[in-house]
């Protein structure tokens, strides 16, 4: 099953005002898709993660430089001929994608949600 890996809403920033909480616009972006389009949330895993990094269970999948959020992954096992996979990055057996636009073009063509328009 495909993942799809979210910052937790409400994070802090050590870097910045530590006493702020943050949310991130392009995590809200799929966050709005998938409430959008319910049904994605039973045919994705979606699991929230902490903002901090290393994200260790994110790592494991695509590697150390590729743990931006949101991330959908998927297993190179899971993608058939016809599947546009063009855009998406490779890490071992994993596929992955992390630019929100991609990730909603992906559920668009795989899932006949609506286009972004």
């Amino acid at each position: 099953m495909a993942k799809l890996f979210l910052l937790k809403p409400d994070f802090t920033d050590k870097n910045r005002d530590a006493n702020a909480k943050y949310f991130c616009p392009e995590n809200a972006l799929i966050i709005g898709i998938i409430n959008y389009y319910p049904k994605l949330k039973d045919l994705l895993e979606i699991e929230y993660i902490d903002f901090e990094r290393p994200r260790s269970k994110l790592v494991k999948l695509v590697g150390e430089e590729n743990q931006g959020c949101p991330n959908f992954v998927l297993s190179k096992t899971e993608i058939d001929d016809n599947t546009d996979v063009s855009y998406f990055g490779s890490f071992e057996q994993n596929l992955f994608v992390n630019d929100p636009l991609l990730i909603a073009k992906y559920l668009s063509e795989k899932y006949k949600i609506g286009i972004a328009h």
